[in-house]
């Protein structure tokens, strides 16, 4: 009997450890070109750091970040400095199978309704990723962590 039950928790495990292991995660691009970026050229943005392939790229996003805002928006997100908390489409409460992937992350939603409207889209960042968007949808992880406190 304790042979079989270490056998089915080594399956178990296994299997979990294979589930996580093929969880695709988002890209993360300079926001201004989708080069690969240089940590070490970044810029402060909202409540966290947006970063670039090189100089010039951040300087054109220090120019004008509104120009670039869906892109920095969805880097904030890729890089976990910010969290979704809610449906960016309505900013109502999201549920666990209203699902839809995007550029490598799964955004969540509240409704059939929300789900169709992200699915037939042709540019799933911009709906989901604007500034008004953004807002409805995702929050600071520091801001989230201060409310805690």
């Amino acid at each position: 009997m304790k042979k079989t039950l270490f056998i089915l928790l080594g399956i178990f495990t296994f299997v979990s450890a294979q589930k996580n292991v093929s969880k695709k995660l988002p890209v993360v691009k300079c926001v201004v070109s989708g080069d690969q970026i240089d940590l070490e050229e970044s810029s402060s943005y909202k409540d966290g750091e947006v970063y670039f392939c090189c100089g010039g790229c951040k300087m054109d996003f220090d120019e004008d970040s509104k120009k670039f805002s869906t892109n920095a928006n969805f880097q904030l997100l890729a890089t976990k400095q910010y969290t979704q908390t809610s449906c960016p489409m309505t900013g109502g409460k999201t549920k666990v199978d209203k699902i839809v992937a995007v550029n490598g992350a799964n955004i969540s939603f509240c409704c059939n309704n929300c789900v169709k409207k992200a699915t037939k889209s042709d540019d799933k960042l911009s709906l989901l990723f604007t500034d008004a968007s953004f807002d409805k949808g995702f929050t600071s992880v520091k801001v989230k962590l201060k409310k805690k406190i």
